[in-house]
């Protein structure tokens, strides 16, 4: 269990890094074998060993980034690495499939914003497929290191600079390299600009897509749909009725207007589980644990713990110590 601020801080962006590495294995593996199964269209190797670099020298900022540690005891979470790593990988893959089939089958593009038409160009296909993967591959760090929206915590200025230079290197071979070799050809200022578009509109899922696994995760999506049976209720408004009358007596209850039930009917009851109270041990714990590091680790919590020992009046004490 990580406990201390620097610890939760490097834990936290070594958790980043794994849920990053997951997702964009599954997308290059995944869009790229799906494109070549579907249209007979290989990826070019050299294409994606520049993508490999130029997202090793983006991710190598994460060690200077601003990240916020869990405000309570972290530990490793394998289901939400691995969760969030799979659906955004598979999110991503797909958005690439979709985005080559509209440049191969259709003159989408062309159409709403004037760019030429590159369906019969393979060359011109790898670079625009090139840059689109490029872009949102390295978007979706941005993604991984926050906790709330991705664009409300703002990120470090390290990793936002390799990330900038790193995508101007991607738009530049884009739009003017011609590589035989590799099988690009540039397209142009009017293809990176649509290309970029594309990725910012489809950029935005992806923290949904977090947020949702995280509450699925949670336990608390499968209380609603198996135990409360929200979904599948034949009862009036969903049952609103009869939570409002369990609410009034709870209320009742804790004012001593109604006596209690029975320990036996309420500990073990339809409404309350094995989870529950495993949760509720385990938020018991982390709470004692951060009581236990702020009685070593400050003077205040030192003094109050002696205070309590000696048993003397805390009250009576001038407490003139700062933490």
């Amino acid at each position: 269990m990580i406990t201390s601020h620097s610890d939760s801080l490097l834990f936290f962006c070594h958790m980043l890094h794994q849920i990053y590495a997951v997702s964009i294995t599954i997308r290059i593996v995944l869009g790229f074998m799906l494109i070549a199964l579907i249209w007979k269209f290989d990826f070019a190797p050299f294409m994606v060993l520049i993508i490999a670099i130029l997202n090793d020298g983006t991710i190598m900022t994460i060690s200077k980034d601003r990240v916020k540690p869990s405000p309570l005891p972290d530990s490793w979470k394998l289901n939400e690495i691995f969760a969030t790593g799979v659906v955004l990988g598979t999110y991503l893959a797909l958005m690439t499939v979709v985005f080559f089939w509209v440049i191969h089958k259709t003159d989408f593009f062309t159409n709403k914003f004037g760019v030429r038409s590159i369906r019969d160009s393979e060359f011109e296909m790898m670079s625009a497929l090139y840059l689109q993967v490029s872009i949102v591959s390295q978007a979706l760090i941005f993604v991984t290191r926050s906790r709330s929206w991705s664009f409300v915590e703002r990120p470090g200025f390290l990793l936002v600079t390799a990330f900038l230079l790193a995508q101007l290197v991607a738009t530049l071979i884009a739009v003017y390299a011609n590589w035989e070799f590799a099988r690009i050809k540039g397209i142009g200022w009017g293809w990176a600009g649509v290309i970029w578009l594309f990725s910012i509109v489809f950029y935005f899922p992806l923290d949904i897509f977090k947020f949702f696994i995280r509450f699925v995760l949670s336990g608390r999506a499968w209380d609603n749909l198996l135990q409360n049976k929200t979904a599948f209720t034949t009862k009036e408004n969903y049952g609103k009725g009869e939570r409002e009358a369990q609410w009034a007596t709870a209320q009742r209850t804790l004012h001593g207007l109604q006596a209690p039930e029975p320990a036996s009917h309420t500990l073990f009851n339809d409404k309350s589980s094995y989870r529950e109270l495993s949760e509720i041990a385990e938020q018991a714990k982390r709470r004692a644990e951060i009581a236990r590091l702020r009685e070593l680790n400050t003077l205040k919590g030192h003094v109050e713990s002696v205070v309590k020992l000696k048993g003397l009046d805390i009250d009576t004490i001038n407490q003139n110590y700062t933490v």
